[in-house]
């Protein structure tokens, strides 16, 4: 796909790179700026005390009979990946308020990520940060949904005039039928009456299943098909997915390090997977972000009232 003779230029007469159309802009809530960065940093603040808890407090994560031995490796694996995604929400989020649409974007899908993570560990065994995940848990779902749903698709189309779409789409589609078909899988084979080897906790569904068949999985075939259809809301959607994908691999390697490091054995082919993840879903990221055009805001609704 070829650049359109259109795109914004300098006075040099060379074309303008992505979200400079306004330098040093603050966006308003009567132009259509981002959520308040209060609260971008508030959920920051949450974030850096619930993974210092995991990270740091001896025996956060207890692991008791019929828990899965290596849970407590696992769950701080992702603390330090939580680690890095509380950086990009900050810097998301002030890139957002200085008007830039791939800031936004970044800020979207760290605030998907947070609900997802941690509603893993309000059903891992008990521990004194409940309260610290339950804010987190809330704090990213007002933030996700506020900043999904003001944001004007129309607008930012013309962004994304030039990024590679068909490719992408199908690399999210691929990405959904192979960890559906992992998870399946895992709790097919056992029928009838038997209980998958990958559970958190002996006898209780495990929340990966439950978040990723039921939601995280078909999101990412929804994303694939509006791509492919040329909807608007096709890039912004698999912009945030192709980040959760990168966090999705970046847990699977963080995880198996800990893991490794604390003794225990791994399954051969997960950093294989991870890794690949990453690269490609970091690949497509790249194109894209390369590929963007600016865009002049308002591109947010004011309020969603």
């Amino acid at each position: 796909m070829t650049a359109s003779t259109d795109a914004p230029t300098s006075a040099a007469g060379t074309a303008a790179p992505p979200d400079t159309a306004a330098p040093g802009r603050v966006l308003r809530r009567r132009d259509g700026g981002p959520p308040p960065l209060l609260l971008t940093v508030l959920l920051a603040m949450v974030l850096f005390a619930a993974t210092s808890f995991g990270l740091f407090v001896e025996g956060a994560y207890p692991a008791p009979d019929g828990v899965r031995p290596t849970l407590p490796e696992t769950l701080r694996g992702q603390d330090l990946v939580t680690l890095l995604a509380a950086i990009a929400l900050l810097w998301g989020g002030i890139r957002a308020r200085r008007g830039s649409l791939a800031g936004h974007l970044v800020w979207l899908a760290v605030c998907l990520y947070v609900p997802y993570t941690y509603l893993m560990y309000v059903v891992a065994p008990y521990n004194d940060a409940l309260l610290v995940y339950i804010a987190a848990i809330g704090l990213g779902l007002y933030l996700l949904l506020d900043g999904v749903f003001r944001l004007d698709a129309a607008a930012v189309a013309p962004a994304f005039v030039d990024v590679p779409r068909r490719g992408a789409a199908w690399f999210l589609i691929v990405v959904a039928l192979l960890f559906a078909t992992l998870w399946l899988i895992d709790i097919v084979s056992v029928w009838p009456g038997g209980i998958p080897d990958t559970l958190f906790t002996y006898d209780i569904p495990s929340i990966v299943h439950v978040l990723d068949l039921g939601v995280v999985l078909p999101l990412l075939v929804l994303a694939g098909v509006l791509l492919l259809r040329g909807h608007p809301m096709g890039p912004v959607l698999a912009a945030m997915l192709l980040i959760k994908t990168v966090t999705l691999g970046l847990a699977l390697l963080s995880m198996n390090a800990f893991v490794v490091a604390s003794g225990g054995e791994i399954d051969p082919s997960e950093p294989v997977i991870g890794a690949a993840v990453v690269l490609i879903s970091g690949a497509w990221l790249v194109v894209g972000a390369r590929r963007m055009r600016p865009v002049d805001p308002p591109w947010l609704r004011p309020t969603l009232w």
